[in-house]
C-alpha cells in the first residue's frame, strides 16, 4: 500500500512540476494539450503557434487547414419538441494553404454607452474603429487540469516572416 500511494504522490508532484507558468517558454505553452491562449485580435484561423508576421499582414508559418465550402443540413428536434425544424451548417470541403490576414481591419464598436446607475448602460451609438495588430500582443493563458484550473498573462511576440522573393 506504501509503494502504491508514494508512486501516485511521485506521479502528482511530478505532473505539477511540469504544468506551464508564465515563465513558461512558448513552445512549453503551445505543446501543453491543456493550455488555451486567447487574445483580443482577429487573426481568422490562425494559431499563434502558427504565425509571423510582415509590415502589412499575418501569415500562417506552415499551411492550415480550413473549411471552404460550407452546406446547410436541416435538423429537427428529437420528438418534434423544439420549434419546428432548424439549419446547422457542415463542412463539405476543405483546403490546405498558406493563410494570411491583413495587420490592419475594421471591427465593429460601441461608440458611445447611455446610462448606468440603476440600468444597465446602453450601446446608443455604433461605429467601426480601425485596429492594427501589434508586433506583441497580450494574450491570457488559460490551463485547465481538473479543478486545479490556473491563468495567466504573457505577452507573445510575433517572429516575422521570412521573404518570399518572386521568381
Amino acid at each position: 500500500m506504501k509503494k502504491v500511494l508514494f508512486s501516485l504522490a511521485a506521479l502528482l508532484i511530478s505532473t505539477s512540476a511540469h504544468a506551464v507558468h508564465s515563465g513558461s517558454s512558448w513552445s512549453q505553452i503551445f505543446a501543453d494539450r491543456d493550455a488555451v491562449v486567447t487574445h483580443g485580435y482577429a487573426i481568422m484561423g490562425i494559431k499563434l503557434e502558427n504565425a509571423c508576421m510582415t509590415d502589412t499582414e499575418i501569415r500562417s508559418i506552415e499551411p492550415t487547414t480550413q473549411c471552404a465550402e460550407l452546406a446547410p443540413r436541416t435538423v429537427y428536434a428529437p420528438g418534434g419538441e423544439g420549434g419546428g425544424p432548424y439549419t446547422e451548417w457542415d463542412c463539405v470541403r476543405y483546403e490546405t494553404k498558406i493563410v494570411s490576414v491583413p495587420r490592419t481591419y475594421e471591427r465593429p464598436e460601441c461608440l458611445r454607452l447611455e446610462g448606468g446607475g440603476e440600468r444597465s448602460p446602453e450601446c446608443v451609438e455604433f461605429g467601426t474603429v480601425t485596429v492594427t495588430v501589434p508586433r506583441t500582443i497580450d494574450t491570457q493563458v488559460y490551463v485547465t487540469r481538473g479543478e486545479a484550473g490556473q491563468s495567466f498573462s504573457k505577452p507573445f511576440t510575433f517572429p516575422s516572416c521570412p521573404v518570399v522573393y518572386p521568381r
